[in-house]
């Protein structure tokens, strides 16, 4: 009987069946994304042209509780133009009390804030990162409703381009002078491809991460990997 009575995660591994002719196949897969109706999940190059929309998949997830689920599901739509990227139906058995758009993961790294009122450029360490948007601590007053440019550093050298917008702020407990912000972003007029990128890349930095969330690529003593600190 299928079992999802508890929701895996981002990085969480899985392995899909699907049927290719006469044979089964089965493809190594990780989850990418999770919202109220769709898996998302990344395979291997070798495995991008297995599936199709429409294609029934047996999927398996070994959660990071150690507890493997399993569930019959299909292929909805490729997201972005790799083909590694597929978006399954979210099994109906598969409940959550989420009310998130987008399952988040836990990500420090470095952000550059430049918001449309004055041009100032401002650093930001992320907490938590989405398909959907992210929330950073950051010294720059902005307001709700605020928009901006932002350049999101997935990798030291690999910046990802986008806008945002100011939806939520707080102040940030760790900090007694109140001067630094908690800032919630969603993400403005992403692209297919931006948010197959996005997710890609959570997937891929949340599996190497430190206990305060720091990719490994953030240790290795260049200047830029030290904001993220």
């Amino acid at each position: 009987m299928d079992d999802f009575s508890n929701e895996p995660a981002i990085k969480d591994r899985a392995t899909l069946e699907t049927q290719l002719g006469p044979n089964k196949v089965v493809d190594d897969a990780t989850i990418a994304n999770l919202t109220a109706e769709e898996v998302w999940v990344v395979v291997g190059a070798s495995a991008a042209g297995h599936f199709g929309p429409g294609s029934a998949v047996r999927m398996v997830v070994v959660t990071s509780y150690s507890r493997s689920l399993s569930a019959g599901t299909s292929v909805r739509r490729l997201v972005g133009r790799s083909g590694r990227m597929i978006a399954l139906d979210r099994p109906e058995n598969w409940t959550s009390s989420s009310r998130r758009a987008n399952g988040r993961v836990q990500l420090a790294i470095p952000a550059y804030l430049r918001p449309d009122t004055d041009g100032t450029v401002a650093s930001a360490r992320t907490t938590n990162i989405s398909v959907g948007g992210f929330h950073c601590i950051t010294d720059l007053p902005v307001s709700v409703g605020d928009q901006m440019a932002v350049s999101l550093m997935f990798t030291p050298t690999d910046p990802f381009e986008c806008r945002a917008q100011v939806v939520r702020l707080s102040e940030d407990a760790d900090e007694p002078s109140h001067l630094r912000l908690v800032a919630a972003l969603r993400f403005m007029n992403l692209t297919v491809a931006d948010e197959a990128r996005v997710a890609e890349a959570l997937t891929a930095l949340s599996i190497e991460t430190d206990a305060t969330a720091i990719p490994v690529a953030w240790h290795r003593g260049d200047a830029a990997g030290g904001q993220a600190r």
